[in-house]
């Protein structure tokens, strides 16, 4: 009982915390709305009306310059997502359909492996699986999105615009281990790998059983970020969640 008092008050924190983060951004890009549209106000006197000139004398109209084609750029632009955007990302991530589909299948996966044995067998250990891999994904989740919105940076996956496999294989899969400026440029994601870490240590250290440890929950932090160079290639190559 004390280890499921834990697992629900560190997903608690995470959530208020991450939810408080999402409403600084929301009330910064008002603010900012607010400062970049001024309301204008029409303050011009009525003007003058002045006396009609003789008309001047005109000039010969130039020719018209020829002009030359605009070039047009092939470049795609980087478009840095905004606070809300982010916020249903880590909402769809966290408890999203696709989230709760995936954490069926590895709950089955562990089930059929007896991992951990300590949780047994039929729907009761299904579902202690099943909550455990929901907690610590929400847990990585909150965490990734923390540290994105603080950091300033998108740690979202986005298909690539480039053609051919190759090109597009390469972006999928830096995509895993970095994140996006509000420039565009790519950086090493902090965001994820913390994320991903500190989820598997809490889960080892609060509900698993006592014989795990951080060094399990290394195991399986790598485990997962190895699991998601092959999930960005589903999602570039397959079908986009």
């Amino acid at each position: 009982m004390n280890r499921v008092s834990k697992m629900i008050a560190v997903w608690v924190v995470t959530v208020v915390a991450a939810v408080a983060v999402h409403s600084q951004e929301v009330t910064k890009e008002v603010t900012q709305g607010q400062t970049n549209n001024p309301i204008a106000v029409d303050k011009q006197a009525p003007t003058q009306q002045t006396p009609t000139q003789a008309p001047t004398q005109q000039t010969p109209t130039q020719a018209p310059t020829q002009q030359t084609p605009t070039q047009t750029t092939t470049t795609q632009t980087y478009v840095f997502p905004t606070g809300r955007e982010r916020f249903n990302r880590y909402v769809k991530s966290s408890v999203g359909p696709f989230r709760l589909a995936y954490t069926g299948f590895t709950a089955g996966i562990n089930q059929w492996r007896d991992h951990p044995e300590e949780w047994g067998q039929g729907m009761k250990g299904y579902g202690k699986r099943y909550a455990s891999s929901l907690g610590q994904n929400a847990i990585q989740q909150t965490v990734t999105y923390g540290l994105d919105m603080a950091l300033g940076l998108d740690t979202g996956f986005e298909k690539s615009k480039r053609e051919g496999f190759g090109p597009r294989a390469k972006d999928a899969l830096l995509q895993n281990i970095t994140s996006r400026t509000r420039s565009g440029n790519l950086v090493i994601s902090a965001p994820r790998l913390v994320g991903v870490y500190t989820g598997a240590i809490v889960a080892r250290e609060t509900w698993y059983p006592d014989r795990y440890d951080y060094k399990d929950a290394l195991k399986s932090g790598t485990t997962q970020l190895l699991t998601g160079f092959g999930i960005n290639l589903v999602r570039e190559f397959l079908f986009n969640w």
